[in-house]
């Protein structure tokens, strides 16, 4: 099923226009002419046969000669309209035959004259109006006809000349009149039958215009989403029945949003244009390429073999299409894709478990190797019923006997004391156990779950707060589901302002992750975050896409350095020098800045040489719960020694 190809739609506006008259006439006298050549043919050849069983005129030769040539006429005719003919050669045609019925009539009358045969000259100037095709012939003809009429009385009975002009005015009356009634009838019966051909295919183009519209994805002009899964259902079915195996390609770009935002609409609309055309070429003619949405892309493919290496070499060829520079008129820039491979061998799936299977290729693509291809394996199956797992039992726990929130503290170098903690979210199963917050966040992301969990959560963590010293703050991470909605937005900050606390306490942090999906709405909820007094932290500074613009656009009032960029500084000279930059960036901003995962006082030498002020991890305190915060708070301790025997794993943060 191929629907990619011309961006043509056939449209009603698109169909001819009506067809002009002398079509009309070309419908409507070329079967008419047709059988009046076989009619004057018999007419001629009865006789003709006549003529040469009686011979009676004296002129016999003559007329035996002028029949046989209007018989060869009207044979000659009758051959000549078996094909079609245009308007002006149906005029030629219908005239020669009128000629020779009025040549013949009249060399009669010239030879041998009879008054009787006086009624056929009569005859001919209707029935001559009511062949012919067109006025100027009609005309010819009738005043031929009146002519030659008044000519032979005048010539054999004088006396009569009155007595048939009155009778070829008769005959003008007659041919006028049948002319127009016959001309009207005709005509608008092939109107007619030219409205309903043109209404049926008016008919036709609009259902296919339709169906396009809804197969097709009117950006790209490739397969939509319906027609994608129609596919997929197809091919499922000649899996099972003739066992022909597929391999289902899920593709997603990287960095999509950036170039968005950065380029405008118009930028992003041709970058989705050019992976549509680099899919169709990728695809020829054994694969179907199509767009589920938004930047979300699909391959399904023939598959005569199945080996991985093979596999894996469409995912790519994919990988090399999509990395090539992106022309977008004034702009040129980089991109990439994650793809998600699944081969369809197994006729006991169902649509539902195939694109399970391919999803969570394609999420592991981008969550560990992004810009590459993952091909579905034993180990990919394992993690996602796990994850599955998780999903379920997410839906049935209970949020606040479940869930609580542990706080670690952040520390201030130059007034040596703890400044505030970080909300960190722990989820107790009774069915799985500890669940680390690396999963059960994503799953709730997934699930529709994370908003409703937010709110117990910042809700806990409130609670806890109220019973700490005036000058000690709380940073809460939000996640990306809650700036995406204005409804949980609102119902965040009406949940601080219910706690009573200053809003000045209450720090939100965001990652650059979360406002990849939609800028200018993450550019919305920050504003209303900071409109309502709280501050607004950037997390895993860095890591994300486009930091230097999300601070030259957002009222961010502090940054978070990622552990990666702490926890390699003493082997990587690179990762030193990053966060050197970093907090030189901050400084030069007038930002404030956290640095996370210290965990060794080697860790805390380099930070102190380099003027960092606030500091995060194990080193300064572990995740502790709200009971143990004031006891920590006390015991007033200055950092020390080393913790080598703890490590920060599952340090995920509410709401990431």
């Amino acid at each position: 099923m191929r629907l990619s190809g011309s961006n043509t739609t056939p449209t009603a506006a698109s169909l001819p226009a009506p067809p002009p008259q002398g079509r009309e006439i070309t419908i409507a006298y070329l079967p008419l002419l047709r059988g009046t050549a076989v009619a004057i043919l018999g007419y001629f050849l009865f006789d003709l046969v006549t003529r040469l069983l009686f011979p009676s005129e004296s002129d016999h030769v003559v007329m035996v000669s002028a029949v046989s040539v209007a018989a060869l006429l009207a044979i000659g005719i009758r051959r000549y309209l078996r094909q079609s003919r245009t308007a002006a050669e149906l005029e030629v045609a219908g005239s020669l035959l009128c000629l020779s019925l009025f040549v013949n009539s009249n060399l009669q009358q010239l030879l041998y004259f009879q008054v009787e045969n006086l009624a056929y000259t009569v005859l001919m100037i209707p029935i001559f109006a009511a062949l012919l095709p067109s006025r100027r012939t009609i005309i010819i003809a009738t005043a031929m006809n009146c002519a030659s009429l008044l000519a032979l009385v005048q010539f054999n009975m004088p006396g009569s000349l009155v007595d048939y002009l009155w009778i070829a005015c008769s005959g003008v009356a007659a041919a006028i009149a049948l002319s127009l009634v016959m001309r009207r009838a005709v005509l608008d019966s092939v109107r007619a039958r030219l409205d309903a051909v043109r209404d049926r295919e008016i008919a036709e183009a609009l259902a296919t215009e339709t169906r396009h519209l809804a197969e097709c994805d009117t950006l790209t002009n490739l397969p939509n989403r319906r027609s994608f899964f129609i596919e997929l259902e197809a091919r499922l079915d000649r899996l099972r029945s003739h066992g022909e195996p597929f391999v289902l390609a899920l593709v997603d770009l990287d960095g999509f949003k950036p170039v968005n935002d950065t380029y405008g609409h118009a930028a992003g609309d041709e970058m989705l244009k050019t992976v549509a055309q680099r899919l169709t070429l990728i695809a020829g003619d054994t694969a179907m390429p199509a767009r589920l949405g938004g930047d979300e892309f699909a391959l399904i493919a023939s598959a005569p073999c199945t080996r991985s290496e093979t596999v894996l070499q469409l995912g790519h060829r994919i990988e090399a299409q999509l990395s090539r520079p992106y022309e977008l008129g004034e702009y040129t820039c980089k991109g990439s894709g994650s793809v998600g491979l699944l081969v369809c061998d197994d006729p006991a799936l169902s649509t539902h478990d195939i694109m399970e299977r391919a999803d969570h290729a394609l999420y592991f693509a981008k969550r560990a190797l992004q810009g590459k291809a993952v091909l579905f394996n034993a180990a990919l199956e394992h993690e996602m019923m796990a994850s599955s797992q998780v999903d379920k039992a997410l839906r049935r726990c209970n949020y606040e006997t479940e869930f609580t929130v542990k706080f670690q503290p952040q520390y201030d170098l130059v007034k040596s004391r703890v400044i505030g903690f970080e909300a960190l979210a722990r989820w107790e199963s009774p069915e799985l156990g500890t669940v680390s917050p690396d999963v059960f966040i994503q799953a709730a992301e997934r699930a529709g779950l994370i908003r409703p969990l937010t709110q117990v959560l910042l809700t806990k963590a409130l609670t806890a707060m109220k019973d700490w010293p005036e000058e000690l703050t709380l940073s809460f991470n939000l996640s990306a589901h809650d700036l995406m909605s204005p409804q949980a937005m609102d119902s965040v900050l009406e949940t601080v302002k219910a706690s009573g606390l200053p809003t000045r306490r209450i720090e939100f942090e965001i990652t650059e992750t979360a406002m990849m999906s939609d800028f200018n709405q993450a550019r919305r909820a920050i504003n209303q975050i900071s409109e309502a007094g709280h501050s607004v932290a950037l997390d895993d500074f860095g890591v994300g896409y486009s930091s230097l613009q999300y601070l030259q656009q957002l009222p961010v009032s502090k940054l978070k350095i990622d552990r990666s960029f702490v926890s390699q500084m003493l082997e990587d000279s690179s990762s030193f020098k990053i966060v050197r930059t970093m907090l030189s960036l901050s400084q030069t901003l007038d930002l404030g800045c956290v640095i996370e995962g210290v965990e060794t006082e080697a860790q805390m030498h380099i930070l102190r040489t380099l003027g960092a002020r606030h500091v995060q991890g194990y080193l300064i305190g572990e995740p502790m719960t709200a009971d143990a915060v004031l006891p920590h708070l006390e015991q007033r301790t200055v950092p020390g020694r080393a913790r080598p025997d703890i490590r920060p794993t599952g340090l995920r943060k509410v709401g990431t």
